[in-house]
This record gives C-alpha cells, structure tokens and sequence, in this order.
C-alpha cells in the first residue's frame, strides 16, 4: 500500500451562499458513499480520488474551513509525488464538482424564499449546496446496482468493486480506496462484473451501461442543452428514466428536470405543502431549470428537521429524567464482618 507523504494545500472559492456545515452534514447522510470518506468532529472531511495524471495511483483530499471566513473550503492533497499545476487544478476541479461548489443558486433560493411553505427549509439549508457522488463513475455503478434492488444492496456491491478494483492508499493514519474513472471500468468483462453484480443478468447489464455512458462525450453530459444529454443516456441500453435523470442530477449536478411523479418525490411534496399540494406541473413551472435543488434541498432540510425535532426530545427526556439514585453496594465478602454466633438450639428428649 502506497503512503501519502507530499501535502499540498491551497483553497477553493465557492459561490455564495456556502456553509461547509451544510455539506459536512450531508455527506454524513449520504449512505452511497459514507464508507469512502472519514469525517472528523472537528469538521474536516477526507477522501480518495484516482490521481489525475495516473490512472494507477490515486491521491486523497481533505477538506476543512476556510481561514478567512470567505465561502468556500481550505483543500489538502496528500500525493504520493508533487502535483504540478495541471494535475493540481485537476483535484481542485474533482472537489468543486463534488462539493458543487461552483453552484449558482441565487435564484432558485429568490423562488424558494417567495414560496411559503419551503422558506422554513432554507433556515437549516440557505448555505447548501449540492453533495453529488464523487465521479459520473461512481454514479453510473451505484444507480446501475440500484436498479430492481435496493439502496442497501447498491451500496455494498459499489464498496465491494470499489475495494477490489480501486487503489488503496494511506494517508493521514488512515486507509483510503480511489475507484476507478469510467475509462477503466468501461474495460470489464461480464465474467469480472459478476462478483460485484451479484448475478449474470446484472452483471451484463452492468458492463453495458459502463461502455455506453464511457463512449459519449463527458462534456456534453455536463454542459450540453439538457435535453441531449438525457437522450444521450436514455441510447444506452440499461439506462431508463429515473437512472438518467439520477445521473444527470445526482453526479452531474444538474437540476433542470426530475420525475416529479415518482412516489420519492411526491413524498416530499406532501410534507412540504400538506394538503395544498402542488401539480407537478405547478412545481415545474414555479422552479423552472431549478427544480432538481428544490427536491434536493428539500428533501435534506426535511430530513434535517426531523432528526433537529428527535435531538430536542431526547435532550429533553434527558432534563426531565429524574437523577438515579446510588444504592451503597454491598462490601466484598473478604470485608464483611463475622456473622454473630448463634446459640445452638436446645435439645428436647421424648420419652
């Protein structure tokens, strides 16, 4: 295993409003990919990417804040070898991406701030921004696995490629794993998929969907009309609807459309807007290109809340918990003093 032992440090701007709190809170929420980073209660976050330059090697980031205050991140590289410039503006470029740092939502948060029932969320979440997955790699795995199965089951076949195909490395006291880009994954064999997979048929379909996202244009999908990206996915055969547009938001951060009838977020509208529910359509219209932060932001800030109302009731029960009383324990036997002697009994003759 490689050790990490060139730290390279610089910053990264990020468009306002940010707070790092924000992503640090969502990453941890984040079940896909909790078990590829550390996250440390003072507020840093580390994890592994391929090396830019090495398709063999890999280099771990960490993240932490800023020293002035500005929006943005304090970024720490831990490389094997310097990083020259390119390589460097390479990283710096993975953990904007990640992180969505270059997001510009001023106005979806206007439209959030004059839609009644969603101004609340902002008060928790006005300083979020998008946590995507780590690479259009990881996504197209993850959301793959996904299909006809379950989150639990995508997230523990992804760990497991990512354990056996990645590169391990060590930095910082701690092991890191660094999956793979697109080119590399795209080279699997169904044969090779099918430990990951879990079963032939997803296994193919796996290697299918790893070859045709691979050969289009990565660009395209990520700053083409949004149109011809979605169509561009829907060519590949395995990919539907839902996967395509959780690809489009979920890895490539963007938010111009989401199925907004699917149950997931027909859920969020409900306990958004209670019985005054809007269309689809009506949301659509209200948020316009935007719409996929109003159900990613949402989404989280709801599920902030809950877990804010849960906190305040166990604090609460905790207050209220009347103090236990300590009962002397009983000393060691060795301790204990001599039992008084009794009188033996008095013996009764019959006769």
């Amino acid at each position: 295993m490689t050790e990490l032992g060139i730290i390279t440090r610089t910053i990264l701007s990020a468009t306002a409003p940010y707070d790092l709190g924000c992503s640090l809170r969502a990453l941890a929420g984040f079940r896909p990919g909790r078990r590829d980073i550390s996250l440390d209660p003072g507020g840093t976050v580390r994890r592994a990417f391929p090396h830019p330059a090495d398709p063999d090697a890999a280099v771990v980031v960490e993240i932490a804040e800023r020293d002035d205050g500005a929006p943005g991140t304090a970024l720490t590289v831990f490389s094997a070898g310097p990083l020259d410039g390119p390589a460097l503006d390479a990283v710096r470029g993975r953990v904007g991406d990640w992180l969505g740092l270059d997001d510009d939502r001023a106005e979806f948060l206007r439209r959030a701030g004059a839609d009644e029932p969603v101004r609340p969320l902002l008060e928790v979440a006005r300083g979020l921004h998008q946590v995507r997955f780590s690479s259009l790699a990881e996504g197209v795995v993850y959301f793959t696995l996904l299909q006809n199965s379950t989150q639990w089951y995508a997230t523990l076949r992804k760990r497991r490629l990512t354990l056996h195909l990645g590169t391990m490395v060590r930095a910082a006291g701690e092991e890191f794993t660094a999956l793979p880009d697109l080119a590399r994954l795209a080279r699997l064999t169904p044969a090779a998929a099918l430990p990951y997979a879990g079963a032939p048929h997803k296994a193919e379909r796996l290697v299918q969907v790893l070859g045709g996202v691979a050969a289009i244009d990565e660009e395209l999908l990520r700053t083409g009309p949004y149109e011809r990206a979605r169509d561009a996915l829907l060519a590949v055969r395995g990919i539907g609807g839902y996967t395509a547009h959780a690809l489009l938001l979920r890895a490539l951060g963007r938010p111009d459309a989401v199925p907004l009838e699917m149950e997931q977020y027909a859920h969020t509208a409900r306990a958004v807007y209670g019985d005054a529910v809007p269309s689809p359509q009506e949301l659509r219209e209200r948020y316009g290109p935007y719409i996929g932060w109003w159900a990613y932001t949402c989404r989280t800030a709801l599920t902030w809340l809950e877990e804010d109302r849960k906190e305040r009731e166990r604090a609460e029960r905790r207050r209220s918990r009347p103090p236990a009383v300590r009962r002397p324990r009983p000393a060691p036997a060795s301790t204990r003093p001599p039992l008084t002697a009794r009188a033996a009994p008095a013996q009764v003759v019959v006769g």
